[in-house]
């Protein structure tokens, strides 16, 4: 067990890796859809340009908190997490409450969210002992 959990950091580095491909997606991809695109376009919900730039804009900037989660999550679990120190422990509790939330508000998506949920979890969880050692 001693040995998952010297390594628990890299599940919650995954955590954060994923994170940047949702940043990706929301800043880049999702923009740059065509609205004439009948398949994969914004003509469906609306063909207003004016409508269209609004949705791109929010869109990108949703997609610029996710990165800046993402940068948190990385950075943190590189760091103080990777060598055991409890700031980082308590910083990265965020995580699974901020994944929570995002469950009840966008309830078709908590197949994805609970994959991430469960790696968040395990990632905190193996090394709890070498955060908080038995006296």
């Amino acid at each position: 067990m001693k040995h998952l959990s010297r390594y628990a950091w890299i599940l919650l580095l995954l955590v954060g890796l994923s994170f940047v491909y949702y940043a990706y997606d929301n800043v880049i991809v999702i923009p740059s859809l065509s609205p004439t695109d009948p398949d994969r376009g914004w003509a469906w919900l609306t063909t207003d340009p004016e409508v269209i730039d609004y949705i791109q804009y929010w869109f990108r900037i949703f997609g610029i908190w996710v990165f800046a989660v993402a940068v948190f999550i990385i950075i943190i679990s590189v760091t103080g997490f990777r060598q055991g120190e409890k700031w980082a422990f308590f910083s990265l509790l965020y995580v699974p409450i901020h994944i929570i939330v995002h469950m009840f508000l966008w309830p078709w998506a908590i197949p994805v969210l609970m994959v991430i949920l469960l790696l968040t979890v395990a990632g905190l969880m193996l090394p709890y002992r070498q955060f908080f050692p038995k006296d």
